[in-house]
């Protein structure tokens, strides 16, 4: 008999003795309890202090070793899951609080987002787990692989929630970020995660760890019977491939970041109001609104006449999401639809606004102005639909164009599954139909020479819709810098202002593009094409609105930013015009396909040898 023949007959006589044979415990359930959850709730807390209102960044970079030893853990399934799923919930239900100043309401919708982004935290060790047992790659490459992929899920899966990256951690180390021009903020994800799985895999190298907390031991994959193997010596392999790729980061972002000569672009003035969302929704009678108004309105004419009292005069001044007066929304009817089926008091409301803006607006702050505004269109059909829009007014009385958000915010401007799931609209913060409809194109704007995109609200925080504007597109080429217009004037002051700008960050390496920011109760501020959130010559006092303005490209670190919370005031600032190229931004989200490539391969392989290993068994019981 051969020794192949005899390899055949022992591998199936193992597969056999294994179905035929009772699993064996793995250990006492006492020992096993606090084996999973200790390093669970730990990287729950951990994770929780790398962002803010903390923001230990630094602790990134160790915050998934307790967790990772889930991975190897001997637990019982459920309980490991179990596990994880704490530990995503110790994380996601702190850092998510302050969705709860919006509304009393929104607490059901913070902890059913907190529960939904936790499920991410099982789905990764899941797949894990599932490469840790069936390939031979070492953990420092399947963890990221892993987590990369659930957090590009997570970034379109029901509308998307991109928020709480692990490379978000690292938003003020620049020379480490600027690789998301590469390969987006997943790139620097990947390689905080790398480190994470490379200090684990060191410390399982140690028995008293492996007993302490019941991981199984080390195997090699030549040996059926399971032989205890030594240090591994590919761990010192494995640290060179991890400090040349750090340095390489590194090297690459110094050489990024001395490109920091850029054209002073247009002159813009960032409004930014400091108007509570309460102040909105407060009354519903006549005489409560006509009060809210002209309290809205009284603001805003401060702020407008600041910006018309500089010299020069701004080349724009753009205002923050849908602050403009709540009683004049836009009004447009579709060129389509034949004038005698417009309905007579739509026609008279519509030139009621537009004679609103020329002989009020213009009259008066004589600017070009790009207004965040509720819009109401009527399709060739007579049917009204709502948007939340970014309209350009030119200071000649014409309206350039208009731009029509995309991503919504669940229940904040629409109630998913309403039409299937009644109860949904008790988790609203309105008790009336406030949905928007999403927008469709990519407008590029207008403003002399240059061309400028826009972002509305949480559309900064998403991967996917900026870089569409630094291609070239059926909607238009290229444009030179991004506008982004939010409210967030629902979260008073919270640690989401903060964390808010961070995010962009990364949108502006990303693009290689200038982001300006004007932003209701939140943190206005210019971020260049190298990530850098512009230094004012002079933080605002708190009281009255104040003019602050940029001069320079010096950063502004990142503890002054509470001071501009809660704020009112002008910024001016010369947008810097960035004319690189982002291979990112060119290709898209190559990582995140990669790694899905991998997963899906060894998914199949592991079904293809699990239906092999049975027709095997099968053969030798028959």
């Amino acid at each position: 008999m051969t020794l192949a023949t005899k390899g055949i007959q022992l591998r199936t006589v193992d597969i056999v003795h294994s179905q035929t044979q009772p699993k064996p415990q793995l250990q006492s359930p006492n020992i096993s309890r606090w084996a999973c959850l200790a390093p669970a709730l730990a990287s729950g807390l951990l994770l929780w202090m790398c962002y803010f209102p903390l923001g230990w960044g630094w602790l990134g970079w160790v915050a998934l070793v307790p967790l990772l030893s889930l991975v190897r853990a001997q637990a019982t399934p459920r309980r490991i899951y179990w596990c994880t799923f704490l530990c995503g919930g110790l994380f996601f239900a702190p850092v998510l609080w302050w969705m709860t100043e919006a509304d009393n309401r929104m607490i059901i919708t913070w902890l059913m987002l907190s529960v939904y982004c936790a499920l991410f935290f099982v789905v990764t060790i899941w797949l894990m787990r599932l490469l840790d047992r069936r390939t031979f790659l070492p953990l420092f490459i399947t963890a990221p692989i892993a987590w990369v992929a659930m957090e590009w899920v997570r970034s379109w899966l029901l509308e998307g929630f991109a928020w709480y990256y692990l490379g978000h951690t690292q938003h003020s180390m620049l020379s480490l970020i600027q690789i998301a021009d590469l390969g987006g903020v997943y790139l620097v994800s990947f390689l905080v995660v790398a480190v994470n799985g490379w200090l684990f895999d060191v410390l399982y190298q140690f028995s008293v760890l492996r007993e302490r907390f019941v991981w199984q031991e080390p195997t090699t994959s030549s040996n059926l019977s399971a032989r205890r193997t030594p240090w591994r010596t590919g761990l010192i392999l494995e640290a060179g491939v991890l400090i040349a790729a750090f340095v390489g980061t590194v090297v690459y972002g110094m050489w990024r970041l001395g490109q920091n000569q850029f054209q002073h672009g247009p002159l813009i003035a960032l409004m930014q109001t400091n108007l509570d969302q309460r102040i909105r929704n407060e009354g519903t009678d006549p005489q409560q609104r006509q009060k809210v108004q002209t309290q809205i309105a009284r603001h805003c004419d401060r702020l407008c006449r600041l910006a018309v009292s500089t010299a020069p005069l701004p080349d724009l001044l753009i205002w923050p999401e849908t602050s403009y007066l709540p009683d004049f929304p836009w009004l447009e009817s579709s060129p389509r639809l034949p004038l005698a089926e417009i309905p007579e008091i739509w026609r008279k409301n519509e030139l009621t606004v537009h004679q609103h803006f020329r002989n009020e607006l213009l009259k008066f702050y004589p600017l070009n102005h790009l207004l965040g505004i509720n819009s109401y269109l009527l399709d060739e059909h007579a049917k009204e639909l709502h948007y939340n829009s970014a309209l350009l007014v030119q200071k000649n009385g014409s309206f350039a164009d208009r731009y029509d958000k995309m991503h919504r915010v669940p229940f904040g401007e629409y109630v998913p599954l309403r039409d299937w799931l009644p109860f949904m609209d008790k988790l609203a913060p309105y008790d009336f139909d406030y949905s928007i409809r999403r927008g469709e194109k990519f407008t590029r704007f207008e403003l002399g020479k240059y061309k400028f995109g826009v972002l509305i609200c949480y559309e900064d925080t998403d991967p996917i819709l900026a870089p569409r504007y630094v291609r070239d597109e059926t909607d238009g080429p290229p444009v030179d810098f991004l506008v982004n217009i939010s409210n967030d004037g629902w979260f008073n002051g919270t640690s989401e202002h903060d964390e808010h700008l961070a995010i962009s960050r990364f949108r502006a390496i990303e693009c290689r593009r200038a982001l300006a920011r004007a932003v209701n109760m939140g943190i206005s501020a210019v971020i260049d094409g190298n990530g850098r959130v512009l230094q004012p010559q002079e933080l605002p006092p708190p009281g009255e609105p104040h003019t602050w303005k940029i001069y320079d490209d010096q950063e502004m670190p990142d503890a002054q930013w509470p001071s501009l919370k809660k704020t009112a005031g002008i910024l001016l600032a010369h947008v810097p015009i960035d004319t690189r190229e982002s291979f990112y931004a060119r290709t898209g989200d190559w990582l995140p396909y990669g790694c899905w490539a991998v997963l899906g391969a060894t998914m199949a392989w592991a079904l293809v040898r699990r239906r092999r290993d049975r027709k095997v068994a099968a053969t030798a019981t028959a």
